[in-house]
């Protein structure tokens, strides 16, 4: 059945769900801010495993996808995004490209950073030098990418206005291919994102641990395959949807929402790792509250509270005795351990550990002195 006719009054009040846009934005604004705060209260009991670099770059991107959702939210107010340009106000259609020009400049950052924190966490979990000169270089692209798609987002048109102003006066000045740029972007970015998600599995699939424990770690990497899947929807969008011939009509449903959800994606992929201390604090806290609890319902809580404490005393007297001038690695998925301070490595379950030991120190020790380690490899005590 085809649909109703350009210009009839039917036309003019179709619309293509702007309501869907305004309630992801809000739902991601919520769902973000929660995450940030999960990922702050880690850090705060664990820096350890969360560096500063990490901090900042999901800060950043947080405050991006932020402004992100304020302009999905505004596109559908005042920008007329979900009705047909014909439907709007030509001061409509104006207010709407200088929003969608301001999404340019808050998406594109946001995926910058957002992958450059998960290539922190990369850097920090994967001690292998030739994985790490490789994650090096998928920053260095992404790095790239985001400053050139940041000055091409400057001066594709000229004058600058001439973005929005040629919804009044088309005689303003001149644009280049916009989306050209939209299509040429899409391309690195897909690549990146093809790179990141393949990058952790050789190295996955020889770490010797429980199966449940490894399917949790490979969960956790695979959150990243759905902001690949929000890049290739946003790539397929610009090949096929001619967005510019009706703008606020085309725009709605899937590039908002895509611009909004893929660095939150990314963001929240970087974050969940870093949280497993936390996890394992609150499993901790909940399990002996549980006992003191049953001691309460059989009646012997006084004796049970001494000997927990008792107990508690003696683990936190051990622990700083055992570990003075020592940096402990514990794999992010280690479900045993009692210390407050924990680094984030897969180095506990290498399937190799004299060649995790090796690769790790290639970074600052000499052929020859890599050897002479080799030469005593049977005295390597677990860090």
């Amino acid at each position: 059945m085809a649909g109703p006719s350009p210009g009839s009054p039917e036309y003019l009040a179709e619309t293509n769900d702007p309501g869907l846009d305004q309630r992801v934005c809000i739902a991601f604004i919520v769902i973000d801010t929660i995450f940030l705060l999960v990922f702050y209260v880690s850090r705060y009991f664990n820096p350890k495993a969360v560096g500063v670099p990490m901090v900042v770059c999901n800060t950043l991107c947080y405050v991006l996808c932020m402004g992100s959702a304020a302009t999905g939210i505004l596109m559908v107010k005042i920008g007329g995004a979900g009705y047909h340009a014909t439907a709007v106000p030509v001061t409509t259609r104006e207010t709407w490209l200088q929003l969608s020009k301001i999404l340019e400049f808050t998406y594109t950052p946001a995926v910058m950073f957002a992958k450059l924190a998960a290539l922190f966490l990369y850097y920090q979990v994967f001690e292998v030098l030739s994985y790490r000169r490789v994650i090096v270089g998928i920053g260095v692209i992404v790095i790239l990418q985001g400053v050139i798609s940041f000055i091409l987002a400057f001066s594709i048109c000229r004058p600058f206005r001439y973005f929005w102003t040629q919804a009044v006066d088309i005689h303003d000045g001149t644009c280049g291919d916009v989306m050209l740029f939209y299509k040429t972007y899409s391309i690195p970015s897909l690549v990146t994102d093809v790179a990141m998600l393949v990058l952790p599995w050789p190295i996955l699939l020889k770490l010797q641990m429980p199966t449940s424990e490894k399917i949790g770690l490979i969960l956790t990497f695979l959150a990243a395959s759905l902001g690949i899947i929000t890049c290739a929807l946003r790539f397929s969008v610009f090949f096929t949807v001619p967005l510019f011939s009706d703008p606020t009509w085309y725009a709605s449903g899937g590039p908002m929402i895509y611009a909004l959800v893929e660095p939150s994606i990314y963001m929240i992929a970087s974050i969940l790792p870093t949280t497993r201390h936390l996890y394992r604090r609150l499993w901790r806290k909940a399990r002996r509250a549980a006992q003191l609890r049953n001691a309460n319902s059989d009646g012997s809580l006084e004796n049970s509270s001494g000997l927990s404490q008792s107990a508690e005393l003696e683990r936190i007297k051990n622990s700083n005795t055992s570990s003075r001038g020592i940096t402990r690695h514990v794999d992010i998925w280690q479900a045993n351990t009692n210390s407050s301070q924990e680094e984030l490595t897969l180095g506990e379950w290498y399937q190799n550990r004299l060649e995790w030991n090796q690769s790790r120190s290639a970074d600052t020790l000499s052929p020859s002195a890599l050897e002479a380690n080799s030469s005593t490899s049977g005295g390597i005590t677990r860090n």
